[in-house]
């Protein structure tokens, strides 16, 4: 699988980075707000008032607010199923006594109405507020797309995940713009372990906001879940910053392995070199020494890697690299002469890069044996 790369920003991308982060996290913030704290109250509120409404009477002013339920009896005209997006909805086209056709998109939850509803049936469908939230038919009943009841789960389970994302948004935020010179690598553990959390925090939420029946049970269903999260986070992380102390160096070790035969793989060289060619994402690693081509399989246009490129250390892609590639991939930074040449390969194909260049250099001639 050839490896993707693509040009890095310019020299000020942490600072650009932390402003898009900071504008992601007010958006997150603001969208939880809204959801959270005008969204679900609203919702909640128009279930507890279709909950407690009661039967319009047959005659008064009462019969006609629409506060109260009032029962329309409708003749079935058709049922129709719209099997569009990879579910199936069904509509059901009623017409009252003085002609009018409603249709009324039915919940999909279960189909007691529409399975047994034929043309000419007698329904009764029930309307509140203007809208028709349940049908009757033969002593079934089945609630429509407009039914008010537990509407407030998604967007509480929507609110609830945006906090733990909005926060991580704005930790990213401050961290590039203000500490990223504690790490140069591009996936540091200061943003990728407070990453992980708040997903996993967010996950939580969301399944409190469809499993919980109030805002207050949703946030304290979140909080206990993401306690324990939060704990490994942070044991996580301290034992990060305890390695860095102990390491000064990023650098990764590899044991170079000479191929048996030709290796090809994605990766890309860079560097002021001949052998670096936009475009060349194949690297050919083999007995005699390492290539590079544009050739997936390796037949045509090879540009060989010269004996005098030495390789100086093997560590993670930085934000710096003027490349950015794919996850796993690490770099192996090397001088040929006075300029610094950089591999980019996936980090399980290094051994064969490292055994390739290693093989391509002359043995160095024996020392002659001592006279005796």
């Amino acid at each position: 699988m050839l490896i993707k790369v693509r040009r890095a920003p310019e020299s000020r991308k942490d600072r650009w980075s932390a402003v898009a982060f900071a504008v992601v996290g007010l958006a997150l913030a603001v969208g939880a707000y809204v959801l959270l704290l005008v969204s679900v109250p609203a919702r909640h509120v128009q279930e507890r008032d279709f909950t407690k409404a009661h039967i319009c009477p047959a005659a008064g002013r009462a019969a006609t607010s629409p506060d109260c339920i009032r029962s329309v009896t409708a003749t079935v005209k058709d049922v129709k199923a719209d099997h569009s997006r990879r579910t199936t909805h069904y509509w059901l086209s009623l017409t009252e006594g003085d002609g009018t056709v409603l249709r009324v998109k039915m919940n999909d939850m279960s189909y007691p109405v529409v399975d047994i509803a034929r043309k000419g049936d007698q329904v009764t469908a029930w309307s509140w507020r203007k809208q028709i939230r349940f049908v009757e038919l033969n002593g079934e009943r089945q609630y429509t797309d407009a039914d008010p009841r537990g509407t407030y789960h998604l967007p509480a389970a929507i609110g609830t995940a945006l906090p733990s994302l909005a926060l991580y948004a704005f930790w990213c935020a401050y961290w590039l713009a203000r500490r990223s010179g504690a790490s140069p690598k591009r996936a540091p553990w200061q943003t990728s372990v407070w990453g992980v959390a708040a997903l996993f925090v967010a996950g939580i939420g969301a399944l409190g906001g469809f499993s919980r029946d109030s805002t207050a049970a949703t946030l304290r269903y979140t909080a206990i879940g993401a306690a324990p999260v939060l704990l490994v986070a942070t044991a996580v992380a301290v034992w990060n910053v305890l390695r860095d102390r102990r390491t000064k160096s990023d650098g990764i070790e590899v044991e170079p392995l000479v191929p048996a035969e030709e290796e090809i793989f994605g990766g890309v060289i860079l560097g002021d070199v001949p052998y670096s060619v936009e475009g060349f994402n194949v690297i050919v690693a083999g007995p005699d020494g390492l290539a590079s081509t544009p050739d997936p399989t390796a037949n045509i246009a090879r540009r060989p890697v010269p004996p005098t490129l030495e390789v100086v250390r093997v560590r993670p892609s930085y934000r710096s690299d003027p490349v950015q590639a794919v996850p796993g991939s690490h770099v192996a930074e090397c001088r040929d002469g006075e300029t610094t040449v950089l591999i980019v390969v996936d980090s399980k194909n290094l051994p064969w890069v490292l055994g390739a260049l290693q093989a391509s250099r002359p043995a160095a001639p024996k020392e002659p044996a001592p006279a005796e």
